[in-house]
C-alpha cells in the first residue's frame, strides 16, 4: 500500500543565498542529489549481532558490498536479513537489518523505502530504548529527505531529551540543523550547530564531518557570506573523500566552485569546478561531469587566463571523444 505523506510532503528546499532553488543550479537532478547526500551522511552499517546462520549470512554479504560502494546490493542483501529476521520473529535482528538497509538505501536516494523498514521496526514494542532512539534518529534523517521538516525536527528533539551518545547527538543536531535550515530558520539551524562543541565534532567521523562542514557552507550561503560557503564546501570535500564518498566529494567542490566564483575568485572556481568535473568522469558519471565542466568553461572565459581556459578544452575535448583520463 502506498504511504500517505500527508504534511511529509516534498518541499524545494532553498539552498543558494541568491534565492535561486535547487532546481535552478546547474541542473535540478545534480542539487537534489547533493541535498540528499547532506542529509544522509550516515554511519557505516552495524557488524551483524544475531546468531542464526542465515541472518548473519546475509548480513555479512550486504556489509561487504557496503564497503565495496556497492550500495543498491547491500541493500538488497539487508532487505533478505530483514526477511530473515520476519521469519525469526526477533524484534533486534530486523532492527538492525532496517538501520542497516535505510543507510543504503538513503545513499541510492530511495529515502521513503527506508522509512518504510524503519517504521515496521520501531512498531515493535520489544525493541530496548537504545534501539529505539538509533531508529527514531534514522527515520528522522529520512523524513528530513522527504522535506518532512516539521516530523523530523520533532523526532530529533525527543531524542536530545534522552540524552544519546555523542555520536547519536551529533546525527539528531544535524538533523534538526537540516530541519531548521529547511524552514529557512538560519539562526535555529546555527544553534543547533553550537550544541555540541567544536572539539567533539571533530573526534567524529570522516562522514559525520562532511555532513557538518555542509550545513555550515549552507548557512554561510543563506547569510550571504560567499567566501565563507566556499571554504566550508572544500571542508567537506575533504571529508567526504576520507570517508569514500567520492561522488558526495564532487559535488561538494562543485559547490566551492560555484560559491568561489561568486565571491570573485574565478581562478579557484575554475579550479575547483576542474577537479569536480574530472572526478565525476573517472567516476563512469559523464553527464554531470560535462555539467559541471560547462559551469568551468564560463568560468575560464570570465578569468581570461589562456593556461587554465587551454585546460577546460583539453578535459572537454576528452570528454566528448570518451578517452580515458591519463593515469
Amino acid at each position: 500500500m502506498k504511504r500517505e505523506t500527508g504534511s511529509r510532503k516534498k518541499r524545494e528546499f532553498r539552498v543558494q543565498d541568491s534565492g535561486f532553488r535547487i532546481q535552478d543550479l546547474e541542473g535540478g537532478k545534480w542539487l537534489a542529489a547533493l541535498v540528499l547526500a547532506v542529509a544522509t551522511g550516515c554511519a557505516a552499517p552495524k557488524v551483524a549481532q544475531v546468531a542464526d546462520a542465515d541472518w548473519v549470512s546475509h548480513s555479512t554479504t550486504a556489509r561487504g558490498c557496503y564497503e565495496r560502494g556497492d550500495f543498491r546490493r547491500a541493500a538488497d542483501a539487508y532487505g533478505r536479513a530483514e526477511q530473515r529476521a520476519r521469519a525469526l520473529d526477533d524484534a533486534d535482528a530486523l532492527a538492525i537489518s532496517a538501520i542497516n538497509r535505510a543507510v543504503c538505501l538513503h545513499v541510492e536516494g530511495e529515502v521513503e523505502e527506508a522509512l518504510t523498514g524503519l517504521d515496521e521496526a520501531l512498531a515493535d514494542p520489544r525493541i530496548s530504548a537504545p534501539r529505539r532512539m538509533e531508529l527514531t534518529v534514522m527515520g528522522a534523517r529520512a523524513k528530513l529527505g522527504l522535506g518532512d521538516f516539521e516530523s523530523a525536527k520533532a523526532d530529533v528533539e525527543g531524542v536530545l531529551k534522552e540524552n544519546p551518545p555523542v555520536e547519536w547527538r551529533a546525527k539528531a543536531l544535524l538533523i534538526l540543523a537540516g530541519s531548521e535550515l529547511g524552514e529557512d530558520h538560519v539562526a535555529g539551524a546555527t544553534q543547533a550547530l553550537k550544541q555540541l562543541p567544536d572539539k567533539a565534532w571533530e573526534r567524529l567521523s570522516p562522514l559525520l564531518r562532511a555532513e557538518y562542514a555542509s550545513w555550515r557552507a549552507k548557512i554561510a550561503a543563506q547569510d550571504m557570506r560567499a567566501v565563507d560557503a566556499a571554504g566550508l564546501w572544500d571542508e567537506s570535500a575533504r571529508f567526504w573523500k576520507q570517508a569514500g564518498r567520492l561522488t558526495e566529494m564532487s559535488m561538494a567542490l562543485s559547490q566551492a566552485g560555484w560559491h568561489a566564483r561568486k565571491a570573485g575568485n574565478l581562478a579557484e572556481a575554475c579550479d575547483r569546478y576542474y577537479r569536480s568535473a574530472r572526478s565525476l568522469w573517472a567516476q563512469g558519471d559523464p553527464t554531470e561531469a560535462a555539467r559541471v565542466l560547462a559551469a568551468g568553461v564560463a568560468c575560464a572565459e570570465e578569468l581570461k587566463d589562456e593556461a587554465v581556459a587551454k585546460r577546460m578544452a583539453e578535459l572537454f575535448v576528452t570528454f566528448k571523444d570518451g578517452k580515458r583520463l591519463s593515469e
